[in-house]
Parts: C-alpha cells; structure tokens; sequence
C-alpha cells in the first residue's frame, strides 16, 4: 500500500469513497459529480489538502483536511474533514497510515495538533497522543463520524 497526494485524475474514486462516507454517517448523497473536489483541492487558494491510500491501481481510502489558525492560542493546527476506508478494507490498518500521513503533514507545516469535531466532541491529536473532550454519551457509544 502506498500513500501519496491526490490528483485530479484521483477524483472521482474520491467523490465515490465520500458517498460511503455520507452514507455511513447519514448524510444526503453529494452525488458523483468530482468536479467540486477537483476546483477546491486544487490551486494555490485550495481549500484542502488530500491524501489517498492506494492498493495497486485502486484507491482504498483518503484523508481530508484543511489549515486551522487560532488567534487566542496563536496555535497553527490541522483539521481532518473526513477520513473514509472502503468497506472491504476497513480493519486492514489503512486508516492508521493514512492518519501517520496526515500528522507528518501537520509536522512539515509546524502544526501544533490534529482536530477532528465529531457529532458532539473534539478529538484532538498532539504528538502521538489523542485527547477526546466529549459528552460521555458519545465516548460510551464509541460514536464515530469516520468510515
């Protein structure tokens, strides 16, 4: 398995991986069309920043995510927008290495963390190290926005 950047030619498996996605968290369909990805992915004004795992010619999972500054803490951190594995590969790890990716990423970028909000609660990764601040309805369901 190989991890590296998407490209535009990438996309579409993108778009189809975050119908998953939208489907496991019970979100409308976003439908096929990749060009959206492919206009805000991509540029010098991207609004993202996309990582795809690849086994041989298929892509079987992204990670997603974005820059994040907070004035209050002058703290410069990584927001992971989605991160999807498709179903018959889940529990392989995939989802491991492509986080490893995104904090090299964040390390590159002198980020000070990873945030991800979920459904109620921040999960929080500094220097290999995870810090969930949620509601103990979600910790105790194991409630996670990530396929």
């Amino acid at each position: 398995m190989k991890v590296r950047p998407a490209t535009r030619a990438d996309m579409a498996e993108i778009a189809e991986l975050s119908r998953q996605l939208a489907a496991h968290v019970n979100n409308p369909d976003p439908g096929a069309d990749a060009s959206l990805l492919f206009e805000c992915g991509s540029g010098p004004d991207r609004w993202f920043e996309c990582l795809i795992a690849e086994d041989g010619n298929r892509i079987v999972g992204f990670a997603l995510f974005c820059r994040k500054f907070e004035a209050h803490t002058r703290t410069k951190r990584l927001w992971l927008g989605d991160l999807c594995v498709a179903r018959d590969k889940r529990r392989d790890g995939i989802g491991e290495v492509l986080i490893a990716a995104v904090q090299s990423r964040a390390a590159e970028l002198g980020c000070a963390a990873i945030t991800r909000l979920t459904a109620g609660y921040a999960i929080t990764r500094l220097a290999g190290s995870t810090q969930v601040t949620a509601p103990a309805k979600y910790l105790a369901a194991n409630y996670f926005n990530i396929c």
